[in-house]
């Protein structure tokens, strides 16, 4: 049976060594290379090329990581679609979490519904930033059924379904030794000749809004784009350069080096569960009681 080769294959593919493969599977380096040997020999060709710092994914070894993937999202989805089977009267709803994007706010909101379905809830950790939430997002609807994020991305809107259960204030984070950082609330006047951190354009609607009413209105800011979506190194980079960062009030405990402070503007995100365009039975029933409580509370 392949399947434990291939795990073994897709974290040293991921971690770039044996040792690093090792310490994140709980087994020996030698057990590592020995189920890669295994692997290679049954299929008949190596699949990474071996450096003194590391392996690295051959054009082989790149063709199989993507049919490993799905051999995994395949073989996961079914020890799920039968344990749910075993089970008459629980569902079970796979919600994706990470640190910037939690499944707190949707746990205690579900706790707080009282006319709702019996349901499990099972949690798949995923990592922030570009990579990690491509990845997220095709596995929608198959490995997991949902994650709640801020969603303030055309793109998106078009691709998936949204529903929201609140808003995100667009907020500015700084290091803590700015000299802006003991402010309660910022005006656009503290933040002209500042370089603030800003999303790329295209990546945010409302983003780009800000974008523009920046260039029109006050050209001494300087953007500095980011490209993809934020994770811990984008808050990082703030505090290293100094710069100011456009940010969520949501994450204004994520970095310990940086005040998150509220600007005196418009600006909000849409905060929501974002789901497959064509969800599951189990999907469409928990998306609908979450439905029926905020139109009833609104």
């Amino acid at each position: 049976m392949l399947q434990p080769y291939v795990k073994v294959f897709l974290q040293v593919a991921k971690s770039g060594s044996f040792s690093a493969a090792a310490l994140e599977l709980y087994i020996t380096k030698v057990s590592v290379m020995n189920q890669i040997n295994s692997l290679e020999a049954h299929i008949g060709v190596p699949l990474f090329e071996r450096t003194s710092h590391g392996v690295l994914l051959n054009e082989a070894g790149r063709a199989f990581q993507k049919s490993a993937e799905k051999i995994m999202r395949l073989s996961e989805k079914a020890m799920l679609e039968v344990r749910e089977l075993g089970s008459n009267t629980e569902q079970t709803i796979r919600i994706g979490t990470s640190m910037m994007r939690p499944a707190t706010h949707l746990v205690n909101l579900w706790d707080i519904i009282k006319e709702k379905p019996v349901v499990h809830f099972d949690m798949v950790s995923f990592h922030d930033g570009a990579s990690g939430l491509n990845q997220m997002l095709k596995a929608l609807g198959d490995t997991i059924d949902c994650f709640v994020s801020p969603c303030g991305s055309t793109e998106l809107f078009m691709n998936y379904s949204f529903q929201p259960f609140g808003s995100c204030k667009v907020c500015v984070a700084m290091s803590r030794k700015h000299k802006l950082a003991k402010k309660k609330i910022l005006r656009w006047e503290d933040l002209e000749g500042e370089s603030l951190m800003l999303l790329k354009r295209g990546e945010s609607y409302v983003l780009d809004e800000l974008r523009d009413d920046i260039l029109s209105r006050h050209p001494s800011i300087n953007i500095v784009d980011i490209d993809g979506y934020y994770d811990i190194s984008t808050f990082n980079l703030c505090e290293k350069h100094g710069y100011l960062m456009e940010t969520l009030d949501i994450w204004e405990k994520l970095h310990p080096s940086l005040v998150t402070l509220p600007v005196k503007w418009k600006y909000e995100m849409p905060y929501g569960i974002l789901y497959a365009n064509e969800p599951s039975d189990k999907m469409k029933m928990f998306v609908a009681a979450v439905h029926a409580d905020i139109s009833k509370r609104t």
